[in-house]
């Protein structure tokens, strides 16, 4: 089973600097709608180690939920997107 391999895509981490590739890479894969269950599978550590890692990642941007931090990175993502369609015009 192929997954997405984030390190083809450097320019992403460069969206959210305040985080560890750790908590990137997890909460990337969490904003995708992979379950925790299954990004603790995709990323070979425990259940616990994923939902800590989502709660460190949700207390640098101050959001009251886990959908919060879902909604940041989908806001990032979005405007990264405009951001590269409007520099290759």
């Amino acid at each position: 089973m192929a997954t997405f391999d984030i390190t083809q895509f450097p320019e992403l981490r460069e969206v959210f600097p305040e985080l560890t590739p750790a908590q990137f890479e997890t909460g990337l894969l969490f904003s995708l709608g992979v379950s925790q269950k299954n990004i603790a599978l995709l990323r070979s550590v425990s259940y616990p180690v994923v939902k800590k890692t989502l709660a460190q990642a949700k207390s640098k941007f101050e959001p009251y939920s886990l959908y919060g931090l879902f909604t940041v990175f989908h806001v990032r993502l979005v405007l990264f997107a405009l951001q590269e369609c409007k520099q290759r015009e």
